[in-house]
């Protein structure tokens, strides 16, 4: 068993026949080793997980895909070089943390890796 970071907002969408109601979050090397993004020690399941500033913002229930949200964040998702998940603002370069209540998520070892 292991905790993992799942994106729950998503239009449910159907993965080898079977429909898929959320996303679990992996950090990619550019070796293309992949790495399950972890929530800090002390998180519970179903605790929010949130960008550092973005606390207070209520998320959507469902992202509309055809506002292409995912499409338009997802590039700026990497990890740093203390292994710690990421969201890079295109508008001012911004770094904001991925976190819990309990701390920042972060992977086992890949550094400067994408995540999808």
């Amino acid at each position: 068993d292991r905790d993992v970071v799942l994106l729950c907002n998503l239009k449910p969408a159907a993965m080898r026949g079977i429909k898929s109601f959320a996303m679990v979050l992996c950090a990619t090397s550019s070796e293309g080793k992949v790495e399950l993004v972890e929530p800090p020690a002390g998180s519970q399941p179903g605790e929010r997980v949130y960008f550092e500033g973005y606390k207070d913002g209520s998320p959507e229930p469902q992202l509309n895909p055809k506002k292409k949200v995912w499409e338009t964040l997802q590039p700026g998702l990497l990890t740093t070089s203390n292994k710690e998940a990421s969201w890079i603002d295109s508008a001012d370069q911004s770094v904001h943390l991925l976190r819990t209540d309990n701390g920042v998520c972060t992977v086992p070892t890949v550094v400067n890796g994408s995540i999808k």
